[in-house]
């Protein structure tokens, strides 16, 4: 049935890319006759009088129009020269005028003759894309449609954003299209994308298809965003989910400002600077919520200060854009587009180091980042004119509905992996809390005191104080259950009670040398590491040994981690034996070290490290990041200090 439920999963998820992939080739199909670079637009006439519009139904206006700079020209005005020919799609910011460019604030006119086929008497209609940053558009003399409010200055105009589509009511064959453009508040000026040209079905048929591919892909983003919020409400400590609901919100919202920018179905007259700020933030935000969730799934293979670094970088300019206009937030998307790129590869890179260690989900994830950075390139390069495809001009919606697919199923490996852990952490509590009814010791210890009774009454009171401390802190077993930490120094404190009765055992051979820095004694830790390392030193390593007895219990500072060891000079181990419990082998580690290495590994992602020669002794290290311990509060402190004997 496991099998069966993974197969279900990769089922879903190549329907719907299959679906997408369906729309799309569709949509290229309808959009067939759009890029034909031999019929061009040439000193703003377009003669399309041999077109088939029956079989090529749409058809752009590209090539050269005439331009006619700081001029508003009347529709119905024959005189006049233009001041050039100017490239659309294209930017005027290069135009030259009296030997100079015009750079992007201003406003001027331009006109197209289109030349139409004699006998065609299909209607037609026209899709007009958002112009930099508001246009009144003519068609043979009378204005069909309109962006914002033109004007000859910054406070006359009103800019806008919006594609339109309108019919033509004219049986003319010939369309002398006249458009007014002004720019005072974009870094780019004139007309951007390509108007296209086509019979009305085939203008209609087209929108439909990319508002449906649009449609699929915000529902399935802002579906994502439930699923992670699910997650997240059920494993709060659990950030990754919450960073990449945010993500998948932030990428349903960009679907929502580009291609047919469907916000203005939903809010029809939001502003202006409202609709480019959330746009331009989609950006910088996607780097800085991916590096979160990569970071909380792959600390080992993601250095914080790197991270720092992405999510300071891409915020500054989330800040920019919020408090600043688009004059100025504009120009430096493209330092933050290189920026994106960049950080994205090093993501990559994150993600690999993690699929090369084989962690859950990794390797899917991987394929996803990839195939989302390779369609960001692709966008990227229809914005730059790389390429005038306007079928690939908004792949990365596309890309990012793979990504966020590869990014659940990756997901729910992860979660199921991090369930598996807690099981075998459950049996592992289990096996330990068992581990620690001891029987013989404490038969032994008792049969001890009951002879020192006769010979030694203060010191049977003496190892009877010492037990009391001893079995309060052993059985201490809510410590466990609450997966509470303690401070080192309570640890400690249990381990010298152990150590001062199993010394009266030894007759005072057993020496203890405690070389620990009084600053790690305040930081916390899981409770019950050391003293089964002592304890099982005592038991195998001292076993028949005449000689003094050595014990060394070490706690420093190494780098950026506390390193706690226990080393003694016993009968040591073989190598073989040595490096089977280096790898961890469960049989060699017997239960009590088993259970310290399961639970080491669950809560810092480290392990026991073993080292011993025979005859000379063992020491078995342990090493805690920093980052995933604390120090207590004073009132802990002292708590800890009249528990710990």
């Amino acid at each position: 049935m496991k099998h069966y439920k993974g197969y279900i999963i990769y089922l879903l998820i190549i329907s719907l890319v299959s679906l997408i992939i369906v729309i799309e080739y569709n949509s290229f199909k309808n959009n067939r006759g759009i890029v034909r670079t031999e019929l061009t637009a040439q000193q703003g006439i377009l003669d399309l009088t041999d077109w088939d519009f029956t079989k090529y139904p749409l058809h752009s206006l590209d090539g050269e129009w005439l331009f006619f700079y700081q001029q508003f020209v009347k529709p119905d005005n024959k005189e006049g020269s233009a001041h050039g020919v100017i490239t659309v799609p294209g930017l005027w910011n290069s135009f030259q005028y009296n030997g100079a460019k015009i750079g992007s604030s201003g406003y001027g006119t331009y006109k197209l003759k289109v030349l139409l086929p004699s006998d065609y008497k299909e209607k037609l209609a026209l899709k007009v894309p958002d112009m930099s940053c508001s246009y009144r558009l003519f068609i043979n003399g009378e204005e069909i449609s309109s962006n914002g409010i033109v004007g000859t200055s910054p406070t006359e105009e009103l800019p806008q954003w919006k594609p339109l589509i309108k019919s033509l009511n004219t049986n003319s064959s010939q369309l002398d299209i006249v458009i007014h453009v002004s720019n005072f508040h974009h870094v780019k000026g004139g007309i951007w994308e390509s108007i296209v040209l086509g019979t009305e079905a085939a203008v209609y048929k087209n929108r439909e298809l990319n508002l449906l591919l649009s449609f699929i892909l915000i529902g399935v983003l802002f579906i994502s965003v439930l699923y992670y919020l699910v997650i997240f409400s059920v494993m709060q400590n659990n950030m990754t989910s919450l960073y990449l609901a945010m993500f998948s919100l932030m990428a349903g919202l960009r679907e929502l400002l580009v291609r047919e920018v469907v916000i203005f179905l939903l809010f029809p007259n939001i502003s202006f600077n409202l609709i480019s700020k959330l746009e331009y933030i989609t950006v910088p935000s996607g780097p800085v919520l991916l590096a979160l969730s990569l970071y909380s799934l792959y600390q080992a293979e993601f250095p914080r200060k790197v991270l720092h670094t992405i999510v300071t970088v891409f915020s500054v300019y989330i800040i920019i854009i919020i408090f600043t206009p688009l004059k100025i937030f504009g120009p430096l998307m493209h330092l933050y587009l290189i920026l994106f790129v960049i950080a994205f590869i090093y993501l990559i890179t994150v993600i690999a180091a993690a699929a090369k260690k084989k962690k859950p989900g990794a390797g899917t994830l991987l394929f996803g980042t990839c195939f989302l950075l390779l369609t960001a390139l692709i966008d990227m390069g229809y914005v730059y004119k790389v390429h005038n495809n306007y079928d690939l001009a908004y792949t990365f919606s596309i890309g990012l509905i793979i990504f966020i697919l590869c990014q659940m199923h990756s997901l729910s490996l992860y979660i199921a992996d991090v369930f598996q852990q807690a099981q075998r952490v459950a049996k592992a509590e289990m096996a330990f809390l068992q581990a620690q009814i001891v029987p013989h010791f404490l038969y032994n210890t008792l049969n001890t005191i009951i002879h020192l009774t006769r010979e030694s009454p203060e010191k049977a009171r003496s190892l009877l104080t010492e037990l009391s401390n001893y079995l309060h802190g052993k059985f201490n077993f809510d410590l466990y259950h609450k997966n509470t930490s303690v401070s080192l120094e309570y640890e400690l404190g249990i381990v010298k009670s152990y150590l001062a009765i199993e010394s009266v055992r030894f007759n005072g051979r057993l020496k203890v040398n405690y070389q620990v820095e009084e600053q790690a004694l305040n930081y916390k830790i899981l409770p019950f590491l050391l003293q089964p390392l002592v304890e099982n030193a005592v038991k195998h390593g001292f076993r028949n040994n005449p000689e003094a007895c050595i014990i060394v219990i070490s706690a420093f500072f190494q780098e950026n981690n506390l390193m706690l060891s226990v080393s003694d000079n016993g009968l040591g181990m073989p190598k073989a034996k040595m490096l089977a419990l280096t790898k961890g082998d469960s049989k060699e580690l017997g239960t009590g070290l088993n259970n310290i290495n399961q639970r080491l590994n669950a809560a810092y992602g480290t392990g026991l490290s073993i080292t011993s020669a025979i005859n000379t002794g063992t020491t078995i290290n342990i090493k805690i990041p920093l980052s995933n311990i604390s120090i207590p509060l004073r009132s802990e402190q002292s708590y800890v200090k009249s528990n710990a004997g």
